[in-house]
């Protein structure tokens, strides 16, 4: 007589534990100027990583070459970007890169005079990143203007922003996400009708004024007030999904901006990365406060929730086998969601009439046909496969690895380490 196994659901629990996830977090800020006439010391010697920097996943990089706005970037320059590029991997991070030729609010008289030196300069830059565009989460900005943010320079006008748009994402293959400052550029930007195809979805925001004022100092323009706010956010809400947004947040002319409140439109951004030491007055305010409400993050502190919830957090909520088939429910409960591809397993550890001493040496994978870059934020999304006969006893289990680099993506379920446990049969 053949034995039925019946399927018993694992405790499917949220933690509220730091993950380490790749793509997402905490950053601090590297700035290196490139000097022309000056030797390069190594790049051990410009920076230095204390356990904090250590522990973050990103690390937000910006090079002055402002010297050099006159004439092409010589080879040695180039050189010593390919090197700074290489100690922050080497550190394990992710890169955030800006490119600039002004720090001090003077991008008009530290920029070239003609466009096509800008280009010059991107294609340059774009020669040396092509073999490690996937260790650069985001480019940031078009190189012009007051630190690099795309405000008081002579090359912002509609044709322009497309035409340098196009140039860096020709010299970085169409392999990098791309990020200008505020919705209305983006917006400007998606209005060309020459704009590279396949560019405008790799292109997303940086708002280095998060809360600082009610247009988030000029991003939302500068006669809205709230109702121009509100507009925007919603904007973000329905344009920004899949790609990198982040920045730094300000404290506000007459107040804090409250942690849950925070949080709210953060997601609406799709919020996936912040500065991990500016502004700090708000930053520690979110450290004090508690959070309210059920679940696991109650009484957590305000600052340690928002962290967490940087852009894509996954919680298996439930699993359940009916008529050969399992289904899987994946709640998104971070800000963002995954910008980079991703490969989803079902990992089968087979056992005989349910005994955990008759494992298996090795488990086995199979690859379900999902793309976890569409699972939402604040979204469930219900996975449904078909059990094959091997993967009706022993213990099921859920895995999710970024593609090209097999990277482990952790789910946020108590218990979970590189997989989470969705349930096990045994004797029915």
């Amino acid at each position: 007589m053949q034995t039925r196994f019946k399927f018993r659901k694992a405790a499917l629990a949220e933690d509220i534990r730091e993950l380490g996830n790749p793509g997402i977090g905490w950053y601090h800020v590297y700035t290196f100027v490139l000097e022309a006439g000056h030797a390069f010391r190594p790049v051990e010697e410009e920076v230095w990583l204390d356990d904090a920097c250590m522990a973050e996943q990103l690390a937000l990089v910006v090079i002055d070459i402002g010297d050099f706005r006159g004439c092409p970037l010589p080879r040695e320059a180039l050189a010593h970007i390919r090197d700074i590029l290489a100690f922050f991997v080497g550190k394990g991070k992710q890169v955030i890169l800006r490119i600039v030729y002004d720090r001090e609010g003077k991008g008009r008289d530290r920029e070239p005079e003609e466009i096509d030196q800008v280009m010059e300069h991107m294609e340059q830059v774009g020669s040396i990143l092509r073999d490690d565009l996937f260790h650069i989460l985001v480019l940031q900005g078009i190189f012009v203007g007051n630190w690099g943010e795309m405000h008081g320079s002579r090359f912002l006008g509609q044709d322009n922003i497309c035409e340098l748009l196009n140039c860096l994402y020709r010299a970085t293959k169409g392999n990098c996400f791309l990020a200008v400052r505020t919705p209305a550029q983006w917006r400007l930007a998606a209005g060309c009708r020459w704009l590279a195809e396949g560019l405008i979805e790799k292109l997303g925001l940086f708002n280095d004024g998060i809360f600082g004022s009610v247009t988030d100092l000029g991003t939302y323009g500068t006669d809205g007030g709230k109702r121009e706010r509100l507009r925007e956010l919603a904007w973000q809400e329905n344009q920004m999904g899949r790609r990198p947004n982040g920045g730094e947040v300000l404290a506000g002319d007459c107040s804090f901006m409250p942690c849950l409140q925070a949080a709210g439109e953060m997601a609406q951004m799709h919020i996936g990365y912040l500065n991990s030491v500016h502004q700090k007055e708000q930053l520690e305010h979110w450290k004090k406060e508690r959070t309210e409400g059920k679940g696991c993050w109650r009484g957590s502190d305000g600052l340690t929730y928002i962290g967490r919830h940087l852009g894509y957090r996954f919680v298996v909520r439930d699993a359940w086998v009916r008529r050969d088939y399992l289904h899987v429910s994946v709640e998104n409960c971070g800000f963002g969601e995954l910008c980079q591809e991703a490969e989803c397993f079902l990992v089968t550890e087979e056992s005989w009439q349910g005994s955990p001493d008759s494992v298996l040496e090795e488990p086995r994978y199979r690859l379900l046909d999902t793309d976890a870059r569409m699972w939402e934020s604040r979204r469930q999304t219900v996975l449904t496969c078909r059990l094959q006969e091997g993967e009706k006893r022993g213990r099921l289990f859920l895995q999710l690895r970024r593609k090209q680099d097999h990277r482990v993506i952790c789910f946020a379920n108590r218990g979970a380490a590189d997989k989470v446990l969705l349930g096990e049969f045994a004797d029915g």
